[in-house]
């Protein structure tokens, strides 16, 4: 017995070794791409926490601080604001009432809503159209800026009555006239219909709690957030929390508040750790809850030409890239006016990136190079 209980522990401090040293020869491959391949500034940016997901092992990597005034480096359970992806939930729960009967992709925005809330002239967007970015609606609600009152926290002071009243009265601008040309195909077609919207989740928001009966964060938390235990995933923050909220800053290097929200919860709202999205990832490649996996699946599909790029698509809340030669890496990106935030991952090899930052410059071509070399230099 005790040769046994020994034989353990030496197998244990076996793995921790070489674990350990995993560990530090991938920080030294990051240490490597941050100076030859990027040109972050810390001076410019204060903090950064990178989490890296490969295989069976996670790993966290902090640089910098979470605030000029603070000299402590971010870690894994540092909270930063995430802004646009937010949205990957938002079409995750919505898969989610899908697969319960309780929603569908295909009908219209208008079939979730009070009679008081529809637009007749819109009566073709589906679900499907707010979630892959093709229902033809603008950004942003036109007069969203008059109500823009405080510096840095432009959802402060817009309400979902706002919104809604917007909506209502909305008129789809006219498609402008083309020369008679061949019939394009499907792909061309959808590529003239995409347009990235803010508004379109904010929609979506709407026709979630009409259906549902249910606050937004409440039907997120219950649905998504605690089976996963992704307990420091909140759009409002406990007490506790915000003492771990890296304080934000923007380009010109001026601190900012934290966002809050009236309305675009689900477009925006959500602030997070690399732990726990790290955890997100897992389960959208099917490794932590399989209970969820069927539902997350279909997030990734829908699929639409793009204006951003040949070998980019829009899928339901994500973006995905199809290099030359290897699987799809499917990811999104966020910001607010004092954070940025990045997810990506490539189901087959079970490799994720995560990267957090408390300052607007962007660091996504990090993300981006760090998952490249996790599967070994795909070609671009």
């Amino acid at each position: 017995m005790r040769k046994s209980i020994l034989l353990f522990f030496a197998f244990f401090l076996f793995a921790s070794n070489l674990w350990a040293q995993d560990q530090a020869n991938l920080q030294k491959q990051i240490d490597k791409i941050i100076h030859y391949d990027t040109k972050i500034d810390l001076s410019e940016t204060p903090g950064f926490i990178i989490g890296v997901k490969y295989q069976d092992s996670v790993f966290f990597y902090g640089y910098g601080s979470i605030s000029k005034d603070f000299k402590q480096v971010p870690d894994e359970n540092t909270i930063f604001e995430i802004g646009g992806l937010t949205k990957t939930f938002t079409s995750s729960l919505v898969s989610i009432l899908v697969e319960e009967g309780k929603m569908d992709f295909e009908k219209p925005l208008n079939d979730y809503l009070p009679a008081a809330e529809k637009n007749e002239v819109t009566q073709q967007i589906t679900i499907d159209q707010l979630l892959t970015h093709t229902s033809r609606l603008p950004r942003m609600p036109l007069e969203f800026g008059v109500k823009e009152i405080e510096k840095n926290n432009p959802y402060a002071h817009y309400t979902k009555q706002d919104l809604m009243e917007f909506y209502k009265d909305y008129i789809p601008l006219e498609p402008k006239k083309k020369k008679k040309q061949k019939r394009r195909n499907q792909k061309k077609k959808n590529k003239d219909n995409y347009s990235y919207s803010h508004l379109n989740y904010a929609l979506a928001e709407v026709a979630i709690e009409s259906s549902q009966n249910t606050s937004f964060e409440k039907l997120l938390t219950d649905k998504i957030l605690d089976p996963i235990n992704m307990s420091d995933t909140r759009i409002e923050l406990s007490e506790n929390q915000k003492t771990r909220l890296a304080i934000g800053y923007t380009t010109s290097g001026q601190s900012t508040p934290p966002w809050t929200f009236q309305s675009f919860k689900a477009s925006e709202g959500l602030k997070s750790t690399a732990k726990d999205l790290i955890k997100y990832a897992e389960a959208h490649m099917g490794e932590s809850n399989s209970r969820l996996t069927k539902a997350f699946y279909t997030t990734h599909e829908g699929r639409k030409a793009t204006n951003r790029n040949k070998k980019v698509e829009s899928a339901r809340g994500w973006h995905v890239i199809s290099p030359k030669k290897y699987h799809d890496i499917i990811l999104h990106t966020g910001n607010t006016n004092g954070h940025r935030s990045y997810l990506a991952f490539v189901k087959e090899s079970e490799t994720a990136v995560v990267i957090l930052t408390n300052s607007e410059h962007n660091l996504y071509n990090l993300g981006y190079y760090i998952l490249r070399m996790l599967n070994n230099n795909w070609m671009k």
